[in-house]
């Protein structure tokens, strides 16, 4: 995740770069991803992040892993029928 984002043009290299486990819980293993991007216009900002995030989701199988998201009451009923 690292080596992705310093090769992002749109992320500010002279600014922080951290990626970081937090504490584990009955749900997973939490990450945090902390950088500056280089532009500041807001919309750009917002694509920005989604990008991050949607790569890091397609990553995650190649590593053996998996995301998680509790189920809701809609989950449940399309079980049932």
């Amino acid at each position: 995740m690292v080596s992705y984002l310093k090769d992002r043009p749109d992320i500010a290299g002279d600014m922080t770069l951290l990626i970081r486990q937090l504490a584990p819980g009955p749900h997973g293993l939490p990450l945090e991803i902390y950088v500056f991007s280089a532009d500041t216009r807001w919309p750009q900002y917002e694509a920005l992040q989604a990008d991050i995030l949607d790569h890091l989701l397609a990553m995650l199988p190649g590593f053996g892993l998996r995301a998680f998201q509790n189920p809701s009451g809609t989950d449940f009923r399309s079980l049932i029928a």
